[in-house]
């Protein structure tokens, strides 16, 4: 039988009308959607779930935001944070522990541009250049020959097996940079409070905002290095306290050279420990806090809260820290050693990381350079 004589015209158009209403049912729309809406309803149930976590984690770290677009926006920040945080302990084998931290509502590109300084050039870095040191057992050679610059060398085994310099009260407490590329004043500073009370017996929180505003041998909120830091301080014949020349974090400012000369501690000048040399560093070390540059801000590093840090990082310095102490832990049994670590103040305040502190792995086989470039620029105070 024919098909036009199956179905009368009325009957077609009454099939056809219905099976138009069907397709631009909300329902039917829903299930054509596919994926795409699918994923944006789970997106938005995570979400919803996460409202209560993200208010927590507001009134605990004082955070407010200036419109209700950019709250949305951190809290879908925060939680793909949260869930990458989760996902990464859950991993087998990890020697340290994330969790939440002030800055769990940044993206990572968020936060190593607000939180670290871009690395030196490779023409403005003398570590690849004129400061290059060959060492040997018998000590620093200067590749072209000549008399050396004063570089500390030194890979005996004479180091006591752990060091902690806050023990002896030689550190004052974790200050914080905020949003201002000035790590580098805060490991310099660091290093001089060291000295100083491992020499005269008188601990002394002293002014990055002085560096920050009066060293012209480096750039300010937009980074620098601990050695240059120093020569200045030498130069200058001193540094004055925090309560003197107050931190501020503000770019800019005109150096107060009034203050110039109100010295709270004053250094002989500096030593360069030999670069890519952990052992030398730990000789450094045992004496006295030292001033490193490393490679920061990776999603680890950011949400970094317990543990022996042990990567991932490269050798882009990018971020000043210092080193306090160093040790060895003990096995999860208690009956053996487990991973050496530096002991690392940082400077983003102590709502990061172990109060403020991150160990960091040592003697990483096959990286004379350290982890995250830890022993290519190591520097301290002489006093």
């Amino acid at each position: 039988m024919a098909a036009s004589a199956f179905f009368s015209k009325p009957c077609l158009l009454t099939l056809i009308l219905t099976l138009f209403l069907l397709a631009c049912s909300p329902a039917t729309a829903r299930r054509i959607a596919g994926d795409g809406d699918t994923e944006a309803d789970t997106d938005g149930e995570q979400l919803a779930a996460m409202e209560a976590r993200f208010q927590r984690w507001k009134a605990e770290y004082n955070r407010t935001y200036a419109t209700a677009e950019e709250e949305r926006r951190r809290l879908r920040v925060y939680a793909r944070n949260v869930r990458y945080i989760e996902a990464t302990n859950a991993a087998a084998g990890l020697s340290y522990e994330l969790g939440e931290t002030a800055y769990t509502d940044l993206t990572n590109d968020e936060f190593v541009a607000m939180y670290t300084a871009p690395p030196l050039p490779a023409a403005d870095d003398d570590d690849d250049t004129a400061m290059t040191i060959i060492t040997t057992r018998a000590g620093p050679v200067a590749v072209d020959g000549g008399q050396p610059p004063q570089v500390y060398f030194n890979v005996s085994d004479g180091a006591p097996a752990s060091v902690d310099w806050r023990a002896s009260g030689a550190v004052t407490e974790v200050k914080d940079q905020g949003q201002c590329g000035s790590c580098w004043a805060f490991s310099t500073v660091a290093v001089v409070e060291g000295i100083q009370k491992i020499r005269k017996g008188e601990l002394v929180s002293l002014s990055e905002q002085e560096l920050v505003d009066c060293d012209t041998l480096d750039s300010g909120c937009d980074g620098g290095v601990s050695y240059r830091a120093l020569e200045w301080i030498a130069a200058n014949g001193g540094i004055t306290t925090r309560d003197d020349y107050p931190y501020t974090g503000a770019a800019g400012a005109a150096c107060d050279s009034a203050k110039l000369g109100h010295h709270a501690a004053s250094i002989a000048g500096l030593r360069r420990v030999a670069t890519r040399s952990e052992p030398s560093l730990a000789n450094a070390v045992a004496g006295q806090p030292v001033a490193v540059s490393i490679e920061a801000g990776g999603d680890n590093f950011q949400h970094y809260r317990s543990g022996v840090y042990d990567g991932p990082c490269g050798t882009r310095l990018n971020h000043g820290v210092t080193v306090v102490g160093y040790g060895q832990e003990a096995t999860a049994d208690g009956a053996g050693a487990g991973d050496k670590y530096w002991i690392i103040k940082n400077s983003w305040g102590e709502s990061w990381g172990d109060q403020g502190y991150i160990k960091m792995k040592k003697d990483v086989a096959g990286k004379p350079e350290g982890l995250c470039g830890i022993a290519i620029r190591p520097s301290f105070p002489i006093m």
